[in-house]
């Protein structure tokens, strides 16, 4: 059986110490780049900057500064430029004013994950929990390997096979 709380900590233990060095927005699912960001070429041979490690979050999630929400998957949501202001002050606050660094992660049963990062900062994943959706998903993007995936707050088995 998979601990879910277990496997979540374990993946995203990668992270830690690890700067924030982008985030960027696709539809409504916020993503963000943790490490050195380096050149990798698309299928199309497009030049785009990716990080050592990428986690894509479809589900609810928050940035919080001093208990207080900074953020939110809502500020994704609405019209393109709404989306993209919101995606730009995103990575103002954790890239462009710092890096934010990753000092600690949790996860939790329900395929949620808690990151601490510096600068008083945290960012909260909390999954929907709705069968066959995807919550979020955590990879290396220069590698083929399995992307490490949460759908439905439970990890997915196919990305442990």
């Amino acid at each position: 059986m998979i601990n879910t709380r277990d496997e979540i900590e374990r993946r995203l233990s990668a992270v830690e110490g690890l700067p924030i060095s982008a985030v960027h927005h696709a539809a409504g699912t916020l993503t963000m780049q943790f490490g050195s960001l380096r050149p990798v070429a698309n299928f199309k041979g497009a030049i785009r900057h990716v990080g050592e490690w990428s986690l894509h979050i479809q589900c609810n999630w928050k940035i919080e500064q001093a208990g207080s929400a900074i953020a939110t998957q809502d500020d994704l949501f609405g019209p393109d430029e709404k989306a993209h202001r919101s995606a730009q002050r995103i990575d103002d606050l954790l890239v462009k004013q710092g890096p934010a660094i990753v000092k600690g992660v949790s996860g939790s049963e329900e395929g949620g994950a808690d990151i601490l990062l510096s600068g008083g900062l945290r960012l909260v994943i909390s999954p929907n929990s709705a069968p066959d959706e995807e919550d979020w998903r955590f990879f290396d993007p220069t590698s083929n390997a399995k992307h490490f995936i949460i759908e439905g707050g439970k990890v997915d088995p196919w990305s442990l096979s």
